[in-house]
């Protein structure tokens, strides 16, 4: 059994515990008064970033006005707060052979790319993220190849229908109200065309 720490994620993926105050959003936050912070905070790709060599942006802006690093999207779910962990094995039969020291291997394939995510949802009004608990079932409950969007993993899967969810667990919040972590098993997937010749 696995114990993730939320205290922990939320360092990792906002270099802070707990929810920082959104200054990103003002260029220059001196001489500030409270009639200068915008009255909506909505979701926005920021201008003028680095971008992955396939050309997404490498950062997003939340609801809270904090910018995201390499944001994830699951079949254009946008999953916060998320920790993408991707690896690869290869399939080698090796023969140890006679009067030869160590083995002779021959490489048989290249196995799917295993993925897992992890994601943090938290209700800004202190609510239990319920919905969410909903959302993530028929999302695994689809079958169909689901497509998973991130400048991280477009290095190894192709564009789009590129992984199947192989599981799902909610993980336990040992009573923290207003948040749920989620952690998703995925298997890559590829386009395969089949070609029948007489």
């Amino acid at each position: 059994m696995e114990v993730y720490d939320l205290n922990t994620i939320l360092g990792m993926t906002r270099g802070t515990i707990g929810l920082p105050f959104p200054l990103p959003l003002i260029d220059d936050p001196k001489g500030m008064v409270a009639d200068d912070f915008p009255d909506k905070i909505t979701i926005g790709w920021k201008k003028d970033t680095a971008q992955s060599k396939m050309g997404k942006p490498l950062y997003m802006m939340n609801k809270l006005g904090v910018w995201e690093f390499m944001p994830v999207f699951l079949n254009d779910i946008y999953l916060p707060n998320a920790l993408v962990n991707i690896t690869g094995q290869k399939t080698i039969i090796e023969t140890p052979m006679t009067d030869f020291e160590g083995t002779v291997k021959e490489i048989i394939n290249v196995q799917d790319w295993g993925l897992k995510i992890i994601f943090t949802v938290i209700n800004e009004d202190g609510s239990y993220p319920e919905d969410w608990l909903y959302t993530m079932n028929d999302l695994y409950k689809l079958k169909e190849i689901l497509t998973i969007d991130c400048a991280f993993t477009d290095a190894f899967l192709q564009a789009k229908d590129n992984c199947l969810i192989t599981g799902l667990e909610p993980l336990n919040m040992q009573g923290i109200e207003n948040a749920q972590v989620f952690e998703i098993s995925l298997k890559s997937d590829r386009y395969l065309e089949l070609e029948i010749k007489n």
